[in-house]
């Protein structure tokens, strides 16, 4: 059957037509495929490049202990993250700023200390009125305690204890610091005290750590003596490690030749007994300031709301 001329054009332009369709329509389609993989790619490489990270939310100084609380998790991009920058699995229960840090600074793994000492039974808090304290201590300072006797020698009592400073009537005691010690540590300061006071000119008393995020404890280095070494010996509150780091320094040669001829002196008993009641004195007088201080403060807080109320 013979085909119209006009109906041939018209069916092959219709054709031609479809076909123009079909092969924008595929290009369209390659083309949103081609775009929906970049957003993709694009999407996983911006993912890629930001890290979650912990920021401060507050100012920290050196040897502050931070929790936790301190932190807010952040994401900020690769190029700015320290590369050993602090996430999850870094922290710890006794975590200790080494440095000084302002609000907002990304942490890392050099910036904080993990203390995973785990507090002995035998630790107590003890406190003391008898060390020459510096003029700017304050609470959370690290301090050695040491002991300088008239001949030059000094000795180091204890190492890198942190010290809180009673607050009588919202002022802080200008002569009284408590500290955490162990049992063989109170003993060994209980030693010195008694040494210090028999001896004219001795000096008990206590220097700060200046970066005590960074810096190791010193190592003790005075020697007791042999009575408090034997009741060390005898004490089942010592744990062995203490026991031993004691005996290990001891070195009996000096005790008998360089300190005991200097707390043996013929007036060590009277410079004793002068002394400790001095301090125990100042100790009654300190602790009654401290009360009436309280008092003061309840009576302030009671006026207070009894004004307010009226």
């Amino acid at each position: 059957m013979a085909t119209n001329p006009m109906q041939r054009k018209a069916r092959n332009s219709f054709l031609l037509g479809m076909l123009l369709m079909l092969i924008i329509t595929g290009a369209i389609i390659a083309f949103l495929i081609l775009q929906l993989t970049n957003m993709k790619k694009e999407e996983k490489e911006l993912q890629a490049s930001y890290v979650t990270v912990y920021t401060l939310n507050k100012d920290v100084e050196s040897g502050d202990q931070v929790t936790e609380a301190d932190f807010t998790m952040t994401q900020v991009t690769n190029t700015t993250a320290p590369t050993d920058y602090l996430t999850p699995s870094d922290l710890g229960t006794n975590m200790i700023a080494k440095i000084s840090m302002t609000r907002g600074t990304v942490l890392s793994k050099e910036m904080i200390y993990i203390d995973e000492t785990v507090t002995g039974n035998d630790v107590r808090k003890e406190e003391y009125n008898m060390f020459i304290l510096p003029t700017d201590l304050v609470t959370g300072d690290y301090v050695d305690v040491r002991l300088l006797f008239p001949n030059g020698t000094n000795y180091i009592v204890v190492s890198k204890k942190k010290v809180e400073i009673p607050n009588i009537a919202g002022v802080d005691s200008t002569d009284t610091i408590s500290m955490e010690l162990s049992e063989d540590e109170i003993n060994t300061i209980s030693n010195a005290i008694v040494e210090a006071f028999k001896v004219d000119g001795a000096k008990l008393y206590v220097n700060k750590y200046t970066e005590p995020g960074l810096q190791e404890p010193s190592t003790p280095t005075y020697l007791v003596s042999q009575e408090v070494m034997d009741l060390i010996n005898l004490n089942p509150n010592i744990v062995t490690e203490a026991r031993e780091a004691l005996w290990a320094r001891y070195n009996i040669d000096h005790r008998n030749n360089v300190i005991n001829p200097i707390v043996s002196n013929e007036d060590a008993d009277n410079n004793y007994a002068t002394n400790m009641n001095e301090s125990i004195t100042d100790s009654v007088t300190t602790r009654q300031e401290y009360l009436e201080g309280l008092s003061a403060q309840a009576a302030s807080t009671t006026t207070s709301t009894t004004n307010t109320t009226n």
